[in-house]
């Protein structure tokens, strides 16, 4: 211990008398292990424990899974209700369904986001309310269902966190239900609830095979593993196939873990963490190159010490020491670096999304980040100044003691070491600046190309229908056509429409759709006409017949919906150009025939052809099939997205526009009413910080790489002054001299490229495949940047050089 204590007290005296080297060495892995320590925050919070809940590990969810289609499709009740009897490997089977309805009996309506569970959802994620209790199983009987669990944001907002709340009566969609508990403040899940009700079964809903709405979730019985379980519901899958053949016929089941089931950003997170990783490596390569030279410059008072009596292991000992003191120094401006990176990050994003991202509360750096940092922070030390240590006691020897001795650039394997870390650290300050070079154009491409339509003076409105006054198909027609001519009739607004759906709106429903092809019609009434689980799919859109002109989305071939294209009339569609390329290439699509799914129809004729529209989902991949059907003829329930074009700002007229909701019908809440730009930027916002953090680190990787170089070149004309005046008293000039040691600056530049664009392209492929058809790897890209870097790095290499080389041979030659 005593001889720790004197290689400590010897550190921090090294550390104060040599402030440059220390600063360099200490900022250097501060840097590498804050954007790390930022990265793992955010996989904390988002991958690895998102939810607050007991024994999260063992929670899974159950999918049924067509043949042939998505592996998490929704589940009829009826078969959730099998699953349930017979299953033993996963217990506690428990589903879900979307329940969004609109309060009247409080003030404004107001839109509420909720879901019906079965009795012991509660028991099941083991969360209890802090007020109140949970559901008891013969509330899942119709009838004894009208019960609600509240939010604790609701509870609240709506009540003031009146505690007296239990046994309140709140009046959803016009149907009296009482308040029987408040969930803990930590609870929003599933998708950011304010309240739950029990999940009740009607005898002929409990008997429905085809209507596929439920979500379903268990616990993995003791000893039981998640292949156990899955086994276990393929048997019971073949059994209710056997039974029941029309409606199972091809399905499976398919189980995830809750944690992976539905966490949307492991590929957001996964490439930061890529990024992450190589700014650490490049900086331990830096590290590792600046403590190379320092030792080397230390040989004379290390051959002092092993002179004296020291081990050769003594001095590697000693060595390490001090790198592990500056790592622990370095990890406490990490530290620091981290939690104030992630307090920014957390305080950027607006808080409606914020409460949509599962975990995002949890981003933070928790007490075992803390602790781990520091123990990643001497691990790195370790590792890294140990090779430096070595090199340096190997190199020590009688001729370091010589007075005459003028100091050397090292031995060749030291000098040849800095260079393959110089190399390394060009390779991944490439690859770095690359990725995000490609994630900051594609994410400018998503943003602020044209994307289809004309964004600008576009004011959108969300609206659900209740279900219990909309029923029927007239009356959602009539809505539509009441809303629409009203909207119109506003001063300051050009023209109107209504979708299922729109641009930036969070999601994009989908259908299958059957082209009719020579394949399809050899085929008629056979299997493919029947099984739509095997048709491609394709976004689908129900738009009243103003929509392309007041989204300004152009009709390429073919015309628009007209207020001809009516119930009762010959069924037709408009489908994008990506769509009509894809099934009919090379001829007009104008006048051929498909099939959807949804909602399921007859064949429809296709009208026109559109031009491509970007969703701006980008989580999920871009992708521009889609298919417009009038609404007339399909008119959609649940949720309506209204768009308005004005002559002038949308914020003169969106008063006027909340009063014609009003007056069309005074009971419907409008759930959000926003710019199609700020619709944008919203939904583009993760892309944008990815861009922004891969920018960071690709800045953090080329910074240590400059100074990588920049150290080398410094200390190769520091050690071959004697040299470079000896060439100069001989007749040599300067040019000469300045182009023998660029060259070797530029060889090591070109090695580092040729290294770095193979590691780029893996990377690019990689970001590519996570983030589908957003991200993709451009040639121009590739050039720029790694020109770029040429030239920074030969420009860092030429500044000690033009430095160094102003000296006077004579003085050289005397000293």
């Amino acid at each position: 211990m005593s001889t720790l204590l004197s290689d400590l007290r010897y550190a921090l005296r090294v550390i104060r008398m040599q402030p440059g080297p220390s600063i360099v060495v200490g900022l250097t892995l501060a840097l590498g292990l804050g954007i790390n320590a930022m990265v793992f925050g955010m996989m904390d919070g988002l991958l690895l424990r998102p939810y607050p809940f007991r024994d999260y590990q063992r929670l899974v969810v159950l999918w049924d899974t067509p043949e042939g289609g998505s592996d998490r499709d929704a589940v009829a009740p009826a078969n959730f209700l099998d699953w349930r009897r017979q299953a033993e490997r996963v217990g506690g089977l428990v589903a879900w369904e979307d329940w969004s309805v609109t309060l009247t009996d409080r003030g404004e309506p107001e839109r509420v986001r909720g879901f019906r569970v079965s009795p012991g959802f509660f028991e099941l994620i083991g969360v209890a309310p802090t007020i109140g209790r949970p559901f008891t199983p013969d509330e899942e009987q119709p009838g004894n269902d009208r019960r609600v669990v509240i939010s604790d944001g609701f509870w609240k907002r709506r009540f003031g966190s009146n505690p007296s709340v239990v046994g309140t009566q709140l009046l959803f969609d016009g149907v009296a239900y009482t308040v029987v508990g408040v969930a803990p403040p930590s609870l929003q899940f599933p998708m950011a609830s304010d309240v739950w009700a029990p999940l009740a079964f009607p005898p002929a809903r409990g008997a429905d095979r085809t209507s596929r709405t439920l979500t379903v979730m268990g616990k993995l019985a003791d000893g039981a593993s998640l292949s156990d379980a899955r086994a276990e519901m393929r048997v019971i899958a073949r059994r209710l196939e056997q039974l029941y053949p029309e409606a199972n016929r091809g399905r499976s089941v398919s189980i995830r873990t809750l944690s992976t089931a539905f966490v949307e950003g492991a590929a957001f997170v996964g490439i930061l963490q890529a990024g992450a990783g190589l700014v650490l490596l490049a900086a331990c390569f830096n590290l590792a190159g600046v403590l190379l030279a320092r030792s080397m410059d230390r040989r004379r008072e290390l051959a002092v010490r092993i002179a004296l009596g020291a081990s050769p292991m003594r001095v590697v000992r000693q060595l390490v020491t001090e790198t592990v003191v500056l790592s622990l120094l370095a990890s406490g401006v990490a530290i620091v670096c981290a939690y104030a990176g992630l307090g920014v990050l957390r305080s950027s994003v607006p808080a409606e999304v914020a409460r949509h991202i599962e975990g995002w509360n949890n981003v933070r750096l928790g007490g075992a980040l803390v602790l781990l940092i520091p123990v990643l922070a001497i691990a790195v030390g370790l590792l890294v100044a140990l090779f430096p240590a070595l090199a340096a006691s190997r190199s020590t020897s009688p001729a370091s003691l010589r007075e005459g001795d003028r100091g050397t650039v090292g031995s060749a394997s030291a000098l040849r070491g800095r260079h393959a870390l110089v190399v390394a650290e060009i390779a991944f300050a490439l690859a770095l600046l690359i990725a995000a070079g490609l994630t900051v154009q594609s994410g400018s491409r998503l943003v602020n190309q044209p994307g289809g339509f004309d964004a600008r003076r576009l004011l959108m409105l969300e609206v659900t229908l209740p279900e219990q006054r909309y029923r029927g198909p007239d009356e959602r027609r009539q809505f539509v056509s009441a809303l629409t001519a009203r909207l119109e009739a506003i001063p300051g607004v050009e023209r109107a429409a209504v979708a299922n759906i729109l641009p930036a709106a969070g999601w994009s429903p989908e259908a299958a759709s059957l082209v009719e092809d020579d394949l399809v019609r050899q085929n008629a009434g056979q299997d493919v006409l029947k099984d739509a689980t095997r048709w491609p799919r394709a976004g689908y859109r129900s738009v009243s017949p103003d929509f392309f002109t007041a989204m300004r989305i152009p009709v390429v071939a073919g015309r628009e919906f007209s207020t001809l294209d009516r119930e009762g009339g010959r069924p037709v569609a408009i489908v994008s150009a990506s769509f009509a390329k894809r099934f009919w290439p090379g001829r007009d699509a104008v006048g051929e025939r498909l099939r959807l799914s949804e909602p399921a129809r007859d064949w429809v004729t296709v009208v026109g052809v559109a031009g491509d529209v970007a969703m701006y989902n980008w989580w999920d991949g871009i992708d521009y099939l889609a298919v417009y059907v009038p609404l007339r003829q399909a008119p959609p329930s649940g949720v309506l997205h209204a768009v308005v074009r004005t002559r002038g700002e949308p914020a003169s007229v969106t008063g006027a526009v909340r009063e014609a909701f009003r007056e069309v019908d005074p009971a419907l809440p409008l759930d959000r009413a926003r710019t199609m730009q700020q619709a944008i930027a919203e939904s583009t916002l993760g892309l944008r910080y990815l861009a922004t953090l891969m920018a960071i680190c690709g800045g953090i990787a080329l910074f240590l790489a400059i100074i990588g170089i920049y150290a080398l070149m410094a200390y190769t004309f520091a050690q071959r002054t004697h040299e470079f005046g000896v060439r100069l008293a001989l007749g040599g000039t300067v040019s000469d001299i300045m182009r023998l040691t660029l060259r070797r600056a530029a060889a090591l530049t070109a090695a580092g490229i040729g290294i770095g664009v193979p590691i780029a392209w893996m990377l690019g492929r990689a970001m590519a495949g996570a983030l589908r058809g957003v991200v993709s790897a451009d040639a121009t890209t590739f050039v720029v940047v790694a020109a770029a870097l040429a030239v920074v790095s030969l420009l860092s290499a030429y500044l000690p050089a033009r430095r160094a080389l102003r000296l006077d041979p004579a003085a050289v030659l005397r000293r």
